[in-house]
């Protein structure tokens, strides 16, 4: 499905990129800043839909997508604006889908499928791209657009692991002692080599052109980005160690990946190392974040990241750290006796700790001042 995005703040239509590069049956045909601008631009090859603001300069984005309307029918409008207000004034173009700056990946999963639902209808006569989604962390789940019948539990469970071992090959022994405990009689192996096929038999199925997944021939699970929501996770960590104003929309959208425990109630021993390392990297990539706005003046943004964090791992020590300065720095002397006493407390019941000296005297010193 061909889109084209349209925004006036350059940085809003990175983000939006971003978020949408990871459906693989959208194809980003087009951006541009200067709303006057779009329809010469897409006069000889209109797309199938827009993602565009409202509030912008010169020609606001409901009369655009009028004009868009009315130049192209069938063109699929979706309003993307920090502005309520508009929501209703919006409803005069029959728009698809109306979503609110900043978008939030589960908000846009549910338009993107809303979408094309709508452009099924919309398009019966076209054979619409595979679309593919793999989500490891809370339940996990293979989506793709049909029931996925898995031939035995061990084709499910081998795909499981392979995607655990995150692209990187598997030998006949490792596939061995992860499926069937170590056991290596003929009859064993040749029960693996059975399910090893039935799973290159099941991805074709499911991808027949394997632009989005694949098996190779040394037992390495392939993943096109924007597909399985560990890789993409785990892709980012790697590739990040510090947040910064070029990645920080990134990180957002990443954080949004995390939905619960990576491959939660699989109960397969061979997935510990991973989900240990997926909690100390969203640790990692959250309090970045959080100091990262906290540097830029973001202080909303901050406190949400941070707070987040503190629900999956109250324990996190940086991250109440981090909300103590960030109260102290706002002059919020109300704040930072608020969370200190619920950082004490945390401590004092989970591990019979106190908080650093200097939060302690920080604290002391604000209690005293607040009695005069």
């Amino acid at each position: 499905m061909k889109i084209w995005l349209i925004d006036d703040e350059q940085p809003c239509l990175n983000e939006l990129s971003w978020l949408l590069r990871q459906y693989s049956d959208l194809a980003i045909a087009g951006m541009e800043t200067d709303p006057a601008k779009v329809l010469e631009a897409i006069a000889d090859n209109p797309p199938d839909a827009v993602f565009m603001d409202i509030d912008m300069p010169r020609i606001d984005g409901l009369e655009l997508a009028l004009q868009i309307q009315e130049r192209h029918p069938g063109v699929i409008v979706i309003f993307v604006t920090a502005h309520a207000r508009y929501a209703l004034d919006s409803y005069k173009v029959h728009p698809l889908d109306f979503l609110l700056k900043p978008v939030k990946q589960v908000r846009l999963d549910d338009c993107v499928e809303h979408l094309r639902r709508h452009y099924a209808l919309l398009h019966p006569e076209k054979d619409a791209q595979h679309s593919l989604s793999i989500r490891c962390f809370g339940t996990f789940e293979l989506n793709c657009g049909n029931e996925v019948k898995w031939c035995t539990r061990r084709v499910r469970e081998l795909l499981l692991y392979l995607i655990d071992r995150n692209g990187s090959p598997a030998s006949k022994t490792e596939l061995l002692d992860a499926l069937f405990d170590g056991q290596d009689d003929k009859n064993t192996v040749h029960n693996l080599y059975m399910t090893i096929y039935r799973l290159k038999s099941l991805l074709h199925s499911i991808d027949p052109e394997h632009s989005l997944v694949r098996l190779t021939e040394d037992n390495a699970i392939i993943i096109k980005p924007g597909v399985c929501d560990f890789y993409d996770f785990m892709r980012y960590a790697r590739e990040n160690a510090v947040i910064t104003e070029a990645n920080n929309a990134e990180a957002e959208c990443v954080l949004d990946l995390y939905r619960g425990p990576y491959l939660d109630k699989e109960r397969v021993e061979w997935a510990a190392e991973s989900s240990n390392e997926v909690e100390t990297e969203y640790e990692r990539i959250a309090t970045g974040l959080g100091s990262f706005y906290i540097t830029v003046g973001r202080i909303p943004e901050a406190e949400r990241v941070l707070n987040t964090l503190l629900r999956r791992n109250a324990l996190c020590e940086e991250a109440h750290t981090l909300l103590l300065d960030l109260s102290l720095k706002a002059g919020n002397r109300e704040a930072y006796l608020r969370c200190y006493e619920q950082y004490a407390g945390l401590l004092k019941r989970e591990l019979q700790l106190k908080p650093e000296a200097r939060y302690r005297e920080q604290y002391e010193r604000l209690k005293r001042e607040m009695k005069y």
